[in-house]
């Protein structure tokens, strides 16, 4: 006969008979204590005194007592922790403009003010051709473009997306890779929000065409793309011409009826 002192409750048991073993399996509130009493059923059935059929109950029984245990921790283990009243989560907002039909009219001004010689124009889309027409603006009165993309969205009547797909497009980095006619500078700052990049024009086809174009202010949300009330000297002559016209409309009818005399 020998004593065990079984591990977690400091007990001790006196394992001489299979009544014994079974309440110390009973009592067992821990896998490593069921460890060490099945250890011991085993050390007393090879002194000879447990019966085979006896082990094989008592095995059974630490078998059953062993699954109880691991039931009742699962049931016990405590939920991760959830705030109870924590905010929804809100997705951001998806851009939209007030007046579609407003966007549409703005969108078609710009295209047909022709802010790119008529090769360029050609690999952009509508609405990136009006994207276009605001940063030339922008580049012609301050010689470079710092507006935010959903400010030149605004302007251009179209979806920042489409914007982005322009600047693309310009840096030669669309689907067919073309010659970049901008430059895009980008102004990031660690742990801060990042500068709105600077756009600059590098195509000196595009810049000459803009140098040589009409003067006309900076497209601005709600705008009508009008150009500048002040006349050019080509305008002024031709306004000159205009006022004489009568005069010459009444010397070439004369020369008409003088031939057919």
């Amino acid at each position: 006969m020998y004593r065990n002192d079984v591990p977690g409750n400091g007990k001790a048991f006196a394992c001489s008979t299979a009544d014994d073993i079974a309440d110390q399996i009973g009592l067992a509130g821990h896998p490593a204590e069921l460890d060490e009493i099945i250890k011991n059923m085993w050390v007393d059935h090879t002194h000879g005194l447990l019966t085979d059929n006896e082990v094989e109950i008592l095995d059974e029984a630490a078998r059953a007592r062993r699954e109880a245990i691991q039931e009742r921790r699962t049931e016990t283990r405590p939920k991760p922790r959830t705030a109870p009243f924590s905010a929804p989560r809100v997705s951001a907002r998806r851009q939209r403009t007030p007046d579609r039909q407003a966007s549409i009219e703005r969108r078609r001004r710009l295209v047909a003010s022709g802010p790119l010689p008529p090769p360029l124009a050609a690999r952009f889309t509508w609405g990136e051709q009006a994207v276009m027409r605001i940063v030339g603006d922008e580049c012609r009165a301050h010689g470079c473009c710092f507006l935010h993309i959903d400010a030149i969205a605004a302007r251009a009547g179209v979806h920042r997306t489409t914007v982005q797909n322009a600047l693309r497009e310009a840096q030669g980095r669309g689907e067919v890779p073309g010659a970049p006619i901008i430059s895009v500078q980008e102004r990031r700052r660690k742990g801060h929000r990042s500068l709105t990049n600077i756009i600059r024009i590098v195509a000196r086809e595009w810049s000459d065409w803009l140098r040589k174009g009409p003067r006309r202010p900076a497209m601005g949300v709600g705008s009508n793309c009008t150009t500048d009330k002040k006349l050019s000297s080509t305008d002024t002559n031709k306004k000159e011409r205009g006022s004489d016209a009568p005069d010459r409309r009444e010397a070439i009818s004369r020369r008409k009826k003088a031939a057919l005399r």
